[in-house]
């Protein structure tokens, strides 16, 4: 319990941006006993795996760049099934992930394993530019019984206040559509109305061809993966505020 209150007061005491994530990151690697503790940082879950400047501690640190070159796609955590878990409940565990499919298990073995990561562990947090989830990787560190009790404990009270808790620093924020043509913004909207290729073809009298290269070329130039991003991504910028 007292490593649970120390962190909270730790973090609550940093407020938000770069001091909250190195505040918590230390915080959790000193009072759970945890070697290497990461914050990934993303405007979407499935974008936190793309940050491109995440805290890193440990073994973990040297392999940035490896990781997005090689494994990021193939991450645990990235899963369905661990995004179900995370975002519900908060935290779960390399062990609590059943059947991994072959990049997963691939992961694990060349990746984890190579780099003295032998156990794994996330917690995740709704944050206000975002989501963020801290990995917590160890050689021989295992979570018994009490132990899990404690992390999912940390994972609700933490979810509970960081809601209104900005990880990027203010100058850091970025609009990932700021450099879209204005007809690639025009399509980028209207694929976040719902409109299906075809649609958007007949809405602005092109061919279905068309529309596929300019949301092609959308993704290379935001970094979205799918539709579903890049829809998120327009409706964050109609709410932002203008300054």
């Amino acid at each position: 319990m007292m490593g649970i209150l120390s962190v909270l007061e730790i973090c609550e005491d940093a407020g938000g941006g770069p001091e909250f994530k190195k505040a918590l990151v230390e915080a959790i690697s000193t009072y759970f006993d945890v070697r290497d503790v990461t914050f990934f940082h993303g405007p979407t879950f499935p974008e936190i795996f793309n940050d491109p400047s995440p805290l890193l501690t440990g073994a973990a640190e040297p392999l940035l760049m490896v990781y997005h070159e090689k494994w990021q796609d193939k991450d645990v955590f990235a899963m369905p099934q661990a995004r179900r878990v995370l975002t519900t409940a908060g935290f779960t565990t390399l062990d609590e992930l059943s059947r991994l499919p072959v990049p997963q298990r691939s992961y694990v073995v060349d990746y984890l394993n190579p780099n003295d990561m032998t156990t794994a562990s996330a917690i995740h947090l709704p944050l206000a530019d975002g989501e963020a989830l801290i990995g917590m990787f160890g050689q021989v560190r295992t979570w018994g019984e009490s132990d899990m009790l404690a992390v999912r404990m940390l994972a609700r009270q933490l979810r509970a206040r960081t809601a209104t808790i900005a990880a990027a620093a203010e100058s850091a924020t970025v609009d990932p559509l700021e450099h879209l043509t204005p007809r690639q913004l025009e399509v980028a909207e209207l694929v976040s109305d719902g409109l299906s290729n075809f649609e958007i073809a007949q809405e602005l009298s092109l061919s279905e061809l068309s529309i596929k290269k300019y949301i092609s070329r959308i993704f290379d130039i935001t970094g979205h993966r799918n539709r579903s991003e890049l829809a998120t991504a327009v409706l964050r910028r109609v709410r932002r505020p203008q300054a």
